[in-house]
């Protein structure tokens, strides 16, 4: 396998919609400028209208970055995946690296990515680990590891989703040969892994904590909403039908992923914080 000596180039794909607090967006946006390997272009996706706090931190920062801030305004609030499917329309490099409007990158996480890829050029997604934190980045309350090799994440696929989504770096070949976002209730995420992990592409985890993520009661009442249920159905009898789960793991994750919807968001936090993100 050839190494490749020069960073390929990439992009940060980033949505951000009206409930958005204007300082959480400064300092993810601050986190990507800052970076010790910095992107050739901020892609931004204003999903519907927002608030003229929020606007002024994109017009600081537009003119901070410079003409590569690309700044997309849908006139209605559609959701990430749309967001993210249009957004994507705009990137114009190899590589696509997401961001959540209210976390922040530790200074040198795409450098580390990089450096992955330059050495595995093969790869098309690389995704790293999170500290989850309230308020300050100085308050953790949790930590989500996921799983680094490529045979352990098609492991960990059968049954939550394998990569941390405001980690990842995205080469944006494959992403556009798999379809790109597709809406898919709060699971567009997954279920774009898991078409690429399906396809039979390379993907990996770095084991370093690369981002800092922002979360609130408001997280366990979303992976609570009973509309998600029938995207947690298809995407697992998607996955049965490429051959990653067994008729017995499809029955059983269907299970535990009804219980995990239809039980109290206190339970669910609890569960999270002290079993699945600690």
């Amino acid at each position: 396998m050839s190494l490749i000596k020069e960073n390929p180039s990439f992009s940060v794909l980033i949505s951000v919609y009206k409930k958005v607090n204007s300082k959480y967006l400064d300092e993810a946006l601050d986190s990507i400028e800052n970076q010790t390997v910095k992107p050739s272009e901020i892609v931004l996706v204003e999903d519907g209208p927002i608030s003229n706090s929020l606007k002024e931190v994109i017009l600081k920062h537009q003119e901070k970055f410079g003409k590569n801030f690309k700044d997309i305004v849908s006139p209605k609030n559609q959701g990430l995946g749309v967001a993210l499917r249009l957004g994507t329309k705009y990137i114009s490099t190899d590589w696509v690296a997401r961001m959540d409007s209210d976390d922040i990158s530790v200074p040198d996480r795409f450098e580390k990515q990089l450096n992955l890829i330059k050495h595995n050029p093969n790869l098309a997604v690389i995704g790293g680990q999170v500290t989850e934190f309230i308020g300050d980045k100085k308050n953790q309350i949790g930590y989500r590891r996921v799983p680094t090799s490529n045979e352990l994440i098609k492991q960990f696929l059968k049954w939550r989703s394998p990569f941390n989504h405001p980690t990842v770096m995205i080469n944006k070949k494959v992403l556009d040969e798999v379809g790109g976002y597709i809406p898919y209730g709060n699971l567009e995420d997954y279920y774009l892994w898991s078409r690429i992990i399906v396809d039979g592409y390379d993907v990996a985890n770095i084991k370093n904590q690369i981002v800092f993520m922002r979360v609130d009661d408001g997280l366990y009442s979303r992976r609570g909403k009973c509309s998600n249920i029938k995207y947690v159905y298809k995407l697992r009898k998607f996955l049965f039908k490429k051959g990653i789960i067994s008729f017995n793991e499809q029955i059983m994750g269907d299970l535990i992923m009804t219980i995990n919807i239809i039980m109290p968001s206190g339970l669910r936090k609890i569960i999270y914080q002290r079993v699945l993100h600690k």
